[in-house]
């Protein structure tokens, strides 16, 4: 920085930082004049970095793991929620329109029945179970139970069959195990017959006899 003395105008190169932050007072070394000099508009200036309050603590272990990972989760619990939400409305759109959807289909009367769902009052009584087989096999080590026959319709109409129920029981006449199912035909013809068979994966033990009837109906 050069600095000019006001009375002589005789100049001197100085350092600016010899002036510190406000100036300060300098004299000239010719005609011995004093003046106060200034420090230049674009000197930097002293900033002071003052100590911390207190000693730096440690982070806690997993403190510093990105938030992002807790997003990820709610995101994904978020998801789920939904696609159940979504399978429950279905369901239960499924079985509020089951009138609907059997007239377009009548197929689906058979999956409604499968699972218990048939009509609220069908008519079994002129349906009769004919040719019952009980057949015991053993496939790959594991014994499996066969069940087969017809079911014939007697009346002069059509018959909706509902779902068939298997009973086994032991020698005291008590039900050990039982399972539904669906005959292959959901509507029988007058006067006719249709072919049923379930089988039933190992199978308990001390089933002596079988108890077949319509789910929903009195023992045949």
């Amino acid at each position: 920085m050069i600095v000019s003395c006001p009375s002589c105008a005789t100049r001197y190169l100085i350092d600016p930082t010899a002036l510190g932050g406000e100036g300060r007072t300098v004299r000239c070394a010719k005609c011995s004049h004093a003046w106060r000099e200034k420090p230049p508009a674009d000197m930097p200036k002293r900033v002071d970095i003052l100590p911390p309050d207190s000693e730096p603590r440690p982070i806690p272990f997993g403190s510093n793991l990105p938030a992002l990972v807790a997003r990820r989760r709610r995101a994904n619990r978020l998801g789920w929620l939904a696609v159940l939400a979504a399978i429950i409305i279905i369901v239960v759109a499924a079985l509020l329109a089951r009138g609907p959807i059997v007239d377009v289909w009548p197929p689906a009367e058979k999956l409604y029945a499968a699972v218990g769902l048939g009509a609220d009052e069908i008519n079994t009584s002129d349906l009769e179970f004919r040719n019952v087989v009980r057949e015991q096999i053993v496939e790959g080590g594991v014994p499996i139970l066969i069940i087969r026959g017809q079911i014939f319709n007697s009346a002069d109409h059509d018959r909706t069959i509902p779902a068939i129920r298997i009973g086994l029981m032991d020698v005291a006449d008590v039900e050990l195990r039982y399972w539904t199912f669906a005959a292959e035909q959901s509507d029988l013809g007058a006067e006719s017959e249709t072919n049923f068979e379930t089988r039933l994966v190992s199978p308990p033990e001390g089933a002596v006899s079988l108890r077949i009837s319509f789910a929903g109906d009195e023992e045949h």
